[in-house]
């Protein structure tokens, strides 16, 4: 088999439970001895083996059944984890980029990341069968790493179906996914030299696989004239994206479920979703790390602030003890395996909702809570003490200073406008006289007050979100929609989370084992979180309620009370999953030596007599 240069090597540590491990001391011989010195010095230094330019995936084969076995690892390697980091990269790009404000800009985000993820998992399921550590399989990584960079720069300005869409950017897009497919066409092939050579039994399979993603990535590349610059918006061509991805799934799994030695059992592919979940959770601390200077960079430590920033973290911890203390069981069926990994996008996508919503939900408690501030002093100041002319100007701009915000050009660019609104509002008589601000509610202010209080509420969300307006449009107008949008896409994210890890306990459970104490209890508990999810989330409907929500803290709290609640039930119910376990147990091997014992058996003449 042909190697590399000598010294483009790997290393094998040495094991220090074998035979020579106790060589570390010489003995008296050996030091009389120069040749067995030699000899010694050998055997302590590191083994190395030269990495090789291509390996065959298959391990054996039989010549009679045709059956072969492909050299599957259990383990995932580094590479492929370190392959995880260039998607989640991509996520924090776009997150970067992109401010969910409406339910375009939402869409776009899920869009994007259906994309990335429904690539990512192709390259994974052909790198738990096929993948073996090589000089071609690196540099089938290093071409990979590329696309996904390509990806970044697509969704730096990834606005489908917007006044802002870029034609050559998706033209770039539809030629990425052309190219990763032609990748996967050449991988494919390459396995199929190898298999073709220990027996004909997979031909038929990896070749239908070949030419799926020949058809897939010819499709995808002739998606590229319809972004001419010509072509407008191109709205209606935006979904063959993903009816393409679908059937790509689909066929995938199919064909792997049909030819069951292309079926991913005892593959690493649990443990490959397992750290694709690490990795996003992971992508939620270091979000949370930037919400923290965020909010306490410019007002140093705060109790309430530390405790919303504490809640995230809890948030995280609890979503990882809930994935990796209830691991798949060992065995639970080919077709089962593969649902389980396919539910994995709907799950990482509520993951990432519930990680970095998280860190929303934070920014937007303390906009809403600054502003409620302000609101309320020049309520106080006008409809309480009635205040006019110069003494209304200076308790507005006396509030208004007092907000601490994160300090940017486009922040310093629009107080200038506030102050003008402040001193417009201080110069009209009677403002706040009693007789203009009689009837009202709790949040009554006069009209006056209007485009000056938009006007304070953008600025806050601005310097705390980072979003810029476009064109005449006013950030106070983008802020209540991107806040109930927040709010939607949050509760939405925390309902499919919960609810499919419920589902996932009873996918995994082998099917010749009942539910225990533990699955009844666990898929209960998660069942109703996700009811309560999902009535917090139609509270939506009334926008008062969403702010005066969020306004007051409640929401991190909540959610982390919640995977607490769960937490405590599954803690105690395994414990008396546990017990029952060692009373049944007991109870049979007790009704067993009752049996020997009536008929005057004992264990030592059972013994003999298999003997």
């Amino acid at each position: 088999m042909a190697k590399l240069p000598s010294s483009q090597v790997r290393r094998v540590d040495s094991d220090s439970s074998s035979p020579t491990a106790h060589l570390n001391t010489p003995s008296h011989d050996a030091a009389n001895n120069p040749s067995s010195n030699r000899g010694l010095d050998y055997l302590q230094e590191e083994k190395i083996t030269p990495l090789t330019w291509i390996e065959s995936p298959v391990s054996s084969a039989d010549e009679d059944t045709g059956e072969i076995r492909l050299f599957v690892r259990h383990n995932a390697n580094t590479i492929e984890l370190f392959s995880d980091l260039f998607f989640v990269a991509n996520l924090e790009t776009f997150t970067q980029t992109h401010s969910i404000t409406n339910l375009g800009s939402l869409a776009a985000y899920l869009g994007f990341f259906s994309i990335i993820w429904f690539t990512w998992f192709q390259i994974t399921l052909h790198d738990v069968r096929f993948s073996i550590d090589s000089g071609y399989e690196r540099m089938c990584k290093i071409l990979q790493f590329l696309m996904f960079v390509g990806f970044a720069l697509v969704g730096s300005s990834f606005s489908p179906g917007t006044k802002e869409h870029n034609n050559a950017n998706f033209q770039l897009l539809c030629n990425i996914l052309f190219a990763t497919r032609l990748l996967l066409v050449a991988q494919y092939s390459v396995a199929l030299h190898f298999v073709r050579k220990k027996t004909k039994t997979l031909n038929w399979p990896l070749s239908l696989t070949i030419v799926l993603f020949i058809f897939s990535g010819g499709s995808f590349y002739s998606m590229t004239p319809a972004f001419s610059p010509e072509s407008g918006n191109g709205l209606g061509i935006y979904y063959v994206w993903y009816i393409i991805l679908v059937i790509e799934i689909a066929i995938t799994l199919g064909i792997s479920s049909v030819w069951k030695n292309l079926s991913f059992k005892h593959t690493h592919l649990t443990e490959r979703m397992g750290l694709f979940t690490l990795v996003i959770i992971g992508e939620g601390a270091i979000g949370a790390t930037k919400t923290v200077g965020i909010i306490m960079g410019d007002t140093g430590l705060r109790l309430d602030a530390c405790l919303v920033i504490g809640c995230i973290v809890f948030i995280l911890m609890f979503c990882w003890m809930l994935y990796f203390d209830n691991p798949p069981e060992c065995k639970f069926g080919t077709v089962r395996q593969q649902i389980w990994a396919v539910l994995h996008f709907p799950f990482h996508l509520g993951m990432i909702g519930v990680v970095e919503g998280s860190q929303q939900i934070a920014l937007a408690w303390q906009v809403l809570s600054y502003f409620g501030n302000f609101f309320n002093d020049i309520r106080k100041a006008c409809v309480t003490n009635n205040q006019d002319g110069q003494a209304l100007t200076i308790s507005i701009l006396n509030s208004f200073n007092g907000l601490k915000m994160p300090d940017s050009a486009e922040t310093r660019g629009m107080v200038p406008f506030i102050y003008q609104e402040i001193y417009k509002v201080g110069n009209v008589t009677g403002v706040c006289s009693a007789t203009n601000t009689a009837g009202g509610d709790s949040l009554f202010l006069p009209d006056e007050f209007r485009i000056l209080t938009k006007r304070v509420l953008g600025v806050l969300f601005e310097s705390y979100n980072g979003v810029s307006s476009s064109g005449d449009e006013d950030l106070g107008d983008v802020a209540h929609p991107a806040y109930s949008t927040v709010y939607i896409y949050y509760w939405s994210s925390f309902l499919f989370v919960v609810a499919l890890f419920a589902v996932f306990i009873i996918i995994t459970r082998h099917k010749d084992r009942p539910l225990n104490i533990f699955d009844k209890a666990a898929i209960t508990t998660r069942g109703l979180a996700a009811l309560l999810a999902a009535g917090l989330a139609a509270g939506a409907a009334s926008e008062k309620f969403i702010f005066t929500y969020l306004k007051s803290g409640a929401t991190l709290p909540t959610v982390a009370l919640i995977f607490l609640v769960i937490l405590a039930v599954d803690r105690y119910t395994k414990h008396l999953s546990a017990k029952t376990l060692r009373r049944n147990l007991t109870e049979t091997s007790a009704f067993w030596e009752r049996g020997l014992a009536e008929r005057g058996i004992s264990e030592a003449s059972l013994v003999v007599g298999k003997a």
